[in-house]
C-alpha cells in the first residue's frame, strides 16, 4: 500500500500538490553522499556523477555513517527532504571497497538497489583526478549525453542486472524531455560497455567518457571525431535488490493524456495535405424492402424495349380503345 500524508498547513498542502505524479514528469534530481571512508578514486567518482547532471543534482561533502542494504530509513529521509528520486552513495570498507549504490525512490521509500564495485586498476589510476578538472572545462551545465549501450547483455531480458542499471543509468542522464533537440547541444557520449557474461564471475561495466568534435568533410553532413575525455570507470556489479513486482507496476503507471496521437487510433490517419481520414466498415444491406419517391425523371425513356414496358404499353391502349367507344355511343 502506498504511503497517504495528510497536510498540516497550507505550506504542507502546496509542497505536497507539486509533489503530485503529473502527466509530463520533470527530471529526476540525484543525491551523491559520501561514506565514513571515501578514497580519493571513489570520491572522484562522485564528482564525476555530480558534474553530468547538473543542475540536477545535490552533492553533500560531510560523511554519512549509512549502510544502505542494512538500514534504508536514512537514504529515505534525505531524498524525500531534497526532493531527489536517485540516490548515489559512496563507502568503502575492507569487505567491500569502494562501493558505489545506486538507489531509486518512489514514494519516499526505496525502490531498487544495485552496488557497483571499482575495480583496482581504475582506483590506482594517478591521472584520474586532473582529468576530473578538464570535465568541468569541457562539458557545459544541463547538457544531456548520448547514451551509448555496447554489449549484448543490455538486450538480454533474463540479465535482471543489466536491465536495472540500463534502466537507472538512463533515469540518471537523460535529463529534461523535449521534442526538439538542437544539434550543437550534443557535445558528448556516454558509452557504458558491459562484457560478455561468464560462468563464475561477476559481469564488469565500463563506463567512458568522449566529446563530439564536427569537423567539415565536403559533404551535406559533417565529420564527426570523437575525443575521449575524463576518468576510466570499471565497474563489476555487487549486491543487487530487486523492486516489489506491485510497487514497480505502480511507478510505471502513466495518466492519459488529453491531446494524444491520431495515429493510436483505429481506422484514423493523415493525408498528406493535413486532413484526419477516418474508415467506417459497414454490414450488408438489404435494399429490397427500401420505398422511393417517384419521379418522372425515373421512368422509362423512348426507345428502351422491356417486356414489362410492353405489357403497360398494351393496358393503356385497351383502355384508350374503351374510352373512345363510349364517347361514340353518347
Amino acid at each position: 500500500m502506498l504511503r497517504e500524508v495528510k497536510p498540516k498547513n497550507p505550506r504542507t498542502a502546496r509542497i505536497l500538490k507539486a509533489r503530485e505524479p503529473q502527466l509530463v514528469e520533470g527530471p529526476k534530481r540525484t543525491l551523491v553522499m559520501h561514506g565514513t571512508r571515501c578514497p580519493n578514486a571513489l570520491d572522484t567518482v562522485l564528482k564525476t556523477f555530480h558534474a553530468l547532471t547538473k543542475p540536477n543534482s545535490v552533492l553533500f561533502h560531510k560523511k554519512n555513517e549509512i549502510h544502505p542494504f542494512e538500514s534504508t530509513e536514512s537514504l529515505e529521509f534525505l531524498a524525500d527532504k531534497n526532493d531527489c528520486g536517485i540516490v548515489v552513495f559512496g563507502s568503502s570498507s575492507k569487505k567491500r571497497p569502494n562501493c558505489v549504490t545506486l538507489t531509486r525512490i518512489f514514494n519516499s521509500k526505496v525502490l531498487d538497489m544495485c552496488e557497483l564495485l571499482l575495480l583496482p586498476d581504475a582506483a590506482q589510476d594517478s591521472d584520474a583526478v586532473p582529468a576530473m578538472n578538464n570535465l568541468k572545462m569541457h562539458i557545459g551545465i544541463g547538457l544531456r549525453p548520448l547514451l551509448l549501450f555496447a554489449g549484448s547483455p543490455w538486450d538480454d531480458p533474463t540479465s535482471s542486472a543489466h536491465v536495472m542499471l540500463k534502466s537507472m543509468f538512463m533515469d540518471m542522464f537523460k535529463g529534461e524531455e523535449t521534442d526538439k533537440i538542437d544539434v550543437e547541444g550534443l557535445q558528448y557520449v556516454l558509452m557504458i560497455a558491459a562484457e560478455e557474461p561468464s560462468e563464475g564471475l561477476a559481469p564488469v561495466i565500463h563506463l567512458r567518457w568522449y566529446k563530439i568534435k564536427t569537423k567539415r568533410s565536403g559533404h551535406k553532413l559533417p565529420r564527426v571525431e570523437l575525443d575521449e575525455i575524463g576518468p576510466k570507470f570499471d565497474f563489476k556489479i555487487g549486491r543487487m535488490q530487486e523492486p516489489p513486482r506491485e510497487v514497480m507496476k505502480e511507478a510505471m503507471k502513466q495518466g492519459k493524456r488529453p491531446n494524444e496521437d491520431i495515429k493510436m487510433k483505429k481506422n484514423i490517419s493523415m493525408d498528406s495535405i493535413g486532413d484526419k481520414i477516418g474508415r467506417v466498415h459497414l454490414g450488408k444491406q438489404d435494399l429490397s424492402g427500401l420505398q422511393t419517391r417517384k419521379m418522372k425523371g425515373l421512368k422509362r425513356r423512348a426507345g428502351v424495349e422491356s417486356d414489362e414496358d410492353d405489357e403497360m404499353m398494351d393496358v393503356d391502349e385497351v383502355s384508350e380503345d374503351e374510352g373512345r367507344k363510349k364517347s361514340r355511343t353518347e
